[in-house]
């Protein structure tokens, strides 16, 4: 019997889930589709990138909603099951509380599963093809969202230090016009290098730069100028130490759309050269704890199966489901906002939300069930 109590459960849960979500993904796209119309025509943007642009969007979208869409669709289906009369059924045969417990939190795994996958894959894959495929249709030159492009530090041998600079990134993996500063552990500059280009050398791991102009500069003990040395070498090989291709691919990306693996590699390159990694820690355990929303906000969904109907129905109870899930959204939003401006632990912070709902959906399904 109890197969077939699974059974049943998971085919109104997931059906019910998918069709809620199949519903926002379907606004969300023909709200995205009359954003990026007035880009139709200009440049390659033909209607069959437009398409591909617009698909490329759905992960994040998916990412975002699911838990929503998980607390929305469980109400929807356990709401339906109670009106039928069939979870009577079920407790009268001997489907006890703890075994539906079982079935919504099976269901929510599942969905944690799909949305990990999704999180720590899909979205950084989809965002990036997205972005390329649209500046290149477009003929843009601009990679990174601020006019000033990458800026990045890296710590020298010599215990100086390098800033670097690169305007914007092609997509073959070519640097647009490079400035180095390489400034002494007093922070006096020794030498300024420009280049047109910048490609990356395979088998070192360097970058040679290309139309290199390099000015070598001479001070006293007090740092005052004393000479500078100008030389115009085609070609120099430099190493820039962590900042390899991906790390600056993913520089200034928002964090819902960087792997975790991205993530850490973010936070190791900003934490060898004294730079502040606090945003992407808390990011980082987001990544990690964000899934398992969705298995609260399904227990969350229990509840509502077992209250009386009363005046309003459904319709009340899923108004109250959607508040509850943009509660659950605003909360986990406020988190990485607020994360970066305390002290208080990233791994706290970023299991919070979950904590907290979890909470109230086993403080209402306990009241819920003694009355």
């Amino acid at each position: 019997m109890f197969h077939v109590v699974n059974k049943v459960f998971f085919k109104e849960l997931l059906l019910s889930i998918f069709g809620v979500l199949l519903a926002f993904m379907l606004l969300f796209f023909t709200i995205d589709a009359l954003n990026e119309v007035k880009f139709l025509g200009q440049g390659d943007f033909h209607l069959l990138t437009y398409l591909k642009v617009l698909c490329l969007y759905q992960p994040e979208y998916i990412y975002q909603l699911l838990p929503i869409c998980a607390l929305i669709g469980s109400v929807l289906a356990l709401s339906s099951m109670a009106a039928r009369s069939e979870l009577v059924v079920w407790r009268v045969s001997g489907v006890s509380l703890w075994r539906l417990v079982r079935i919504v939190s099976a269901v929510g795994l599942v969905l944690s599963a799909l949305l990990w996958l999704i999180g720590d894959g899909g979205i950084a894959r989809a965002s990036r093809t997205a972005t390329e495929m649209k500046k290149v249709a477009l003929h843009k030159t601009g990679y990174f969202k601020d006019d000033g492009g990458y800026w990045s530090k890296q710590k020298l041998a010599d215990g100086g230090f390098r800033m670097i600079n690169i305007a914007s990134l092609t997509a073959d993996n070519t640097l647009i016009d490079v400035r180095l500063y390489d400034l002494s552990s007093q922070f006096t500059l020794k030498r300024m290098i420009e280049a047109k280009t910048a490609k990356p050398l395979a088998q070192s791991g360097s970058w040679q730069l290309s139309d290199v102009r390099q000015i070598d500069v001479h001070t006293d003990a007090q740092g005052l100028l004393i000479d500078r040395t100008l030389s115009s070498p085609k070609t120099l090989d430099v190493d820039l130490a962590e900042n390899n291709i991906d790390v600056i691919r993913n520089y200034g990306q928002e964090t819902i759309n960087m792997t975790m693996g991205q993530l850490q590699e973010r936070i190791h390159t900003l934490s060898a050269t004294g730079q502040n990694v606090r945003p992407f820690e808390v990011a980082y355990w987001q990544k990690m704890f964000y899934p398992l929303g969705v298995v609260v906000m399904v227990l969350l969904a229990l509840p509502f199966a077992f209250m009386q109907t009363r005046k309003g129905g459904v319709g009340v109870r899923v108004v109250t489901g959607i508040m509850l899930g943009l509660s659950f959204f605003i909360l986990t939003a406020a988190t990485q906002y607020i994360g970066p401006l305390v002290t208080w632990s990233p791994i706290g912070l970023a299991v919070a939300p979950s904590l907290i709902f979890l909470s109230i959906a086993i403080f209402w399904i306990y009241r819920v069930t003694r009355v």
